[in-house]
């Protein structure tokens, strides 16, 4: 049976997580969310703000704090699947210059786990560390294996308007693990230009599948 103690953790981690979700966010939101009422999620937020995990702004309104971005970016960095993608990646994007994503799925929503930066002087901004939804998306409906065995997946302005997202599936053994993508520009994208990043992202990452397949 739950102790007022593993209550109040359980609480708290819920609170945290729909600060996470959703950045900027005031009390009357955030404990509805939690399902906690205003007092109750006040009092755990004026906790987790003390101890530095979220942050309130002048407004009042409260946001991811330094300490819990201090232990997500250790997270990240000691992160078996990003370290071994790494190397893949930075080839990838020195390749072509565009910027390169790892993506998990993390309960209903795609988690960016890594991201390396292109070279043109006008790129997607850095998402890493940030959710986006499943549905609608190039590595929504990889990591849903809506795909259609096909090769690689495109979608413009999903998520954001001009940008087109080419997604393939990274597969250990028959199971999608995670997904590689590009976000470019669509002002960049053309047709051939379309299925030139696709090819290589897929054959670059069926490579990447085959190293995993022999650890």
């Amino acid at each position: 049976m739950p102790t007022t103690t593993t209550r109040s953790v359980e609480r708290a981690l819920k609170l945290l997580t729909v600060v996470c979700d959703h950045p900027g966010i005031n009390l009357t939101k955030a404990s509805e969310q939690a399902e906690l009422s205003p007092s109750s999620a006040l009092r755990l937020l004026h906790t987790l703000e003390e101890l530095e995990f979220v942050r309130r702004d002048r407004a009042g309104k409260f946001d991811v704090g330094p300490q819990l971005l201090r232990l997500g970016f250790k997270a990240l960095g000691d992160n078996t699947l990003r370290n071994r993608c790494r190397p893949t990646m930075l080839e990838l994007a020195e390749r072509t210059g565009e910027s390169v994503y790892l993506s998990i799925k993390q309960h209903h929503q795609v988690l960016y786990l890594a991201v390396v930066n292109g070279t043109h002087a006008i790129q997607h901004r850095s998402w890493e560390g940030q959710t986006i939804p499943l549905n609608s998306t190039a590595v929504g409906a990889v990591l849903l294996n809506q795909h259609n065995d096909e090769k690689y997946t495109v979608v413009t302005s999903g998520v954001e308007a001009d940008v087109t997202a080419i997604a393939t599936p990274l597969q250990v053994r028959g199971k999608t693990i995670a997904a590689l993508s590009m976000l470019v520009p669509t002002y960049r994208i053309t047709p051939e230009k379309e299925a030139e990043l696709g090819q290589l992202l897929h054959s670059t990452v069926q490579e990447l599948s085959q190293k995993f397949e022999n650890i």
